[in-house]
């Protein structure tokens, strides 16, 4: 996440256990996140909403917004493109959303990776669970833990 120190911070002695990284997104709970993780992710929850909001005032969006409904609709599943309403398919409003937040590019950062990770990692996450949502529904920590995950990945990643 864009605190420094969050990221060390989510690495946990159980977490350190796992040999791959599939089987630490699979053994990942929110019992298992530092108290300081989870206020972390709540501020880029916030902080990307935010972002997002002033986003859809901009041209750059509602070409994303507009071009996600129409051409992006997929096959089977669909979601809401965020702070539209229209329907997409998941890729699409994970596009949109993505589009919308990076629009007015006041989102979080990595000093370590130059990047923005939360601007693919909320949408994306938005949409796959308002798509899925129709066969199991994901509560709060679930949704924060995984918004979690995805920001110790993408860290990672952009570091290595």
């Amino acid at each position: 996440m864009p605190d420094d120190g969050a990221a060390a911070a989510a690495v946990t002695p159980r977490s350190t256990a796992f040999p791959d990284v599939a089987s630490f997104v699979r053994g990942i709970a929110f019992a298992d996140l530092p108290a300081e993780v989870v206020q972390q992710a709540a501020r880029c929850l916030l902080d990307l909403v935010g972002v997002a909001a002033a986003g859809t005032r901009t041209r750059a969006s509602g070409i994303a917004r507009s071009y996600a409904a129409s051409q992006l609709c997929g096959r089977d599943e669909s979601a809401r493109i965020l702070f539209d309403g229209r329907r997409s398919g998941i890729a699409g409003a994970a596009f949109a959303g993505a589009t919308t937040i990076d629009a007015v590019d006041g989102h979080d950062g990595h000093a370590l990776t130059k990047g923005h990770a939360g601007v693919a990692i909320l949408p994306a996450l938005l949409a796959l669970c308002d798509g899925v949502s129709r066969r199991r529904a994901i509560d709060g920590r679930e949704f924060l833990t995984c918004l979690a995950l995805g920001y110790e990945i993408a860290t990672r990643a952009g570091i290595a």
